[in-house]
């Protein structure tokens, strides 16, 4: 669609929602929007971009790796803390 549906203003590149009205182009260009916030939302590039927007960087980088941890599975936690037990063990000579 080369012009909002709404207002009539031309489109600009590839943006999926008219600058002026706010209103999607087309269904497709909804759910491609819809799609392309999700990957931001959970992908590591995008939370790369929410800690460098970010004006307190240290504490985004809390929340994100909070958001993380809660998201891992409890099977690879224990996985994980297993590993880190074993190399304490090599590492840290037992007196």
């Amino acid at each position: 669609m080369k012009n909002c549906p709404q207002c009539g203003q031309a489109r600009i590149g590839e943006e999926f929602k008219c600058p002026t009205c706010d209103v999607f182009y087309s269904q497709l260009d909804e759910l491609l929007f819809e799609e392309q916030q999700r990957l931001e939302r959970d992908t590591l590039a995008g939370a790369i971009k929410r800690i460098r927007a970010a004006t307190d960087r240290k504490q985004a980088m809390k929340q994100e790796l909070a958001a993380l941890w809660r998201k891992t599975p409890l099977r690879t936690k224990i996985v994980l803390w297993t590993v880190i037990a074993f190399l304490f063990v090599l590492i840290v000579p037992v007196i």
